[in-house]
């Protein structure tokens, strides 16, 4: 009698275990998004993809930075992406280089470059994604469906408030957050490796012809203001004001400087594009106008002002 009982109890017990095997292998687990890629794109590219989803994108801002964000669904149902964040870092700002203006301080001797005023770049201020221009975490919401086991695709316009166009650079870590699975579970956020953008357009810059001229212009404009010379003849440009003997000289290597950072921030910022071409044509011209400096500098030598 109590092997039968016994017996019984084992069967009720594999029965209700089976039972349950059954369900939990018809159960779905939950959706599991998983990133892919995430590249930087123009925006009039995608613009005239043939998709219509993408034609009809009226969030992306011309000439700003587009994330295009690829993911994938490892789960067995849809699961939402509800916030995006982004941790900006590493702001470098690039700037023009002034005209020269030459003058000569009545009294005055200029021995050393002389600051003149100290300009800094303050802080300022698809999905559209706008934020001020400073380092620090920037997030909002958005609801961005993946079906289970889909791959999806979705781009974040990045609009830094008050950059700068050309001279402005960043970089960016993209987050995504898809909030609770359907039991209540908080996953886990989903981070993909730095970027580094230009904020607002690809820079432009001055061409060798033109710094000759700009130092050919120092070197006249300084025989008018002071014929004989002069301690106090200085010129100033980008908020500083330097000595008549060494200024035409300050003037190429504030150029030469200018384009080796140029050079090192495109090519950052091409490791991600999605098309590289206008890189790599910026790319050609810096290499170009960074071979001429060596003829600047003669250039400022033979045309010396007293």
């Amino acid at each position: 009698m109590r092997v039968a009982v016994i017996a019984a109890v084992a069967a009720v017990a594999a029965a209700a275990i089976a039972a349950w095997a059954t369900l939990r292998a018809r159960r779905k687990p939950d959706g599991r998004i998983r990133l892919v890629d995430v590249m930087v794109a123009d925006a009039s590219a995608v613009l005239a993809e043939p998709e219509p989803a993408a034609r009809v994108l009226d969030e992306l801002a011309p000439d700003r930075p587009v994330l295009d964000i690829a993911v994938h669904n490892d789960g067995g149902q849809s699961c939402l992406v509800r916030r995006v964040s982004l941790d900006v870092e590493g702001l470098v700002h690039v700037p023009a280089l002034d005209l020269p203006l030459v003058v000569d301080l009545p009294g005055g001797q200029i021995t050393d470059p002389l600051p003149v005023c100290e300009r800094r770049l303050g802080p300022s201020g698809s999905y559209h994604f706008g934020f001020p221009l400073r380092e620090g975490r920037h997030t909002r919401g958005v609801n961005q469906q993946v079906a289970a086991g889909e791959d999806d695709r979705f781009l974040l316009s990045l609009t830094a408030r008050e950059a700068v166009r050309g001279q402005d650079f960043y970089r960016v870590t993209l987050s995504l957050d898809c909030g609770r699975t359907r039991r209540g579970k908080k996953t886990r956020p989903l981070t993909w490796k730095p970027i580094t953008v230009a904020a607002y357009g690809l820079p432009d810059w001055e061409t060798p012809e033109v710094i000759r001229e700009r130092l050919t212009y120092i070197a006249d404009r300084a025989r008018e203001v002071a014929p004989g010379g002069g301690d106090g003849v200085c010129v100033i440009f980008n908020a500083m004001a330097h000595p008549l003997r060494t200024a035409m000289t300050d003037y190429v290597d504030f150029y030469e400087a200018r384009l080796k950072v140029l050079e090192a921030l495109l090519r950052q910022c091409g490791e991600h594009l999605t098309d590289r071409a206008a890189i790599e044509t910026r790319l050609t011209a810096l290499e170009a106008a960074l071979g001429e400096v060596a003829g600047l500098h003669g250039h400022a030598t033979a045309h010396g002002a007293p």
